[in-house]
């Protein structure tokens, strides 16, 4: 089992949740409103850094990773942008 950990853009929020949805990721677990700075620039919320990203974890088993990823790829594809995904060892106890 795997945890994917994507930090979204908020306007891409509902669109990288249907992705997983589409794929049979159903459960996930959203934190919003993070702030942060990496290649697409500062994300503060501010009038200098405008924007907001999300945090979405998902827990998919390993067979399930690749249809995760090209679901996230088409998402890319359609917004034009590159979202931060973030793929960990997970264990259920």
């Amino acid at each position: 089992m795997k945890l994917v950990v994507l930090v979204v853009p908020r306007e891409a929020r509902d669109d990288a949740e249907a992705a997983l949805e589409s794929v049979g990721a159903y459960g996930f677990t959203e934190v919003p409103s993070v702030y942060g700075e990496g290649s697409t620039g500062p994300r503060f919320g501010s009038r200098i850094a405008p924007g907001v990203s999300d945090l979405i974890f998902v827990a998919v088993e390993d067979a399930g990773i690749g249809h995760v990823r090209t679901a996230l790829a088409s998402v890319e594809s359609r917004l034009g942008r590159k979202l931060h995904a973030f793929l960990l060892p997970a264990e259920e106890f």
